[in-house]
């Protein structure tokens, strides 16, 4: 059953962490504000998935390993050269 409780504004809110275990939102929130609506939202783990880890920097690193050798000489230096500047 959902609980509720009326509240007067006098400096802030407060939710009791009881009410944030009871939601099942864990301990990283996002405060989503809208117009007449406030939502608090679990971080999702698609963010945890974006810290970086040993075996995501093994993936990143065999780009490199498995790269076919290309036909410029620097190109890796020069990149923005090679890709932005016009022949003249």
């Amino acid at each position: 059953m959902p609980e509720s409780q009326e509240l007067a504004i006098q400096e802030g809110i407060w939710i009791d962490n009881r009410w944030v275990r009871k939601a099942g939102l864990g301990t990283q929130l996002r405060v989503l504000v809208l117009p007449k609506e406030i939502r608090i939202l679990p971080i999702s783990d698609e963010a945890d998935a974006s810290q970086t880890t040993p075996r995501g920097w093994d993936v990143f690193r065999s780009l490199g390993r498995d790269a076919q050798p290309g036909k410029l000489p620097n190109a890796a230096v020069d990149h923005d050269h090679y890709l932005y500047s016009k022949k003249q």
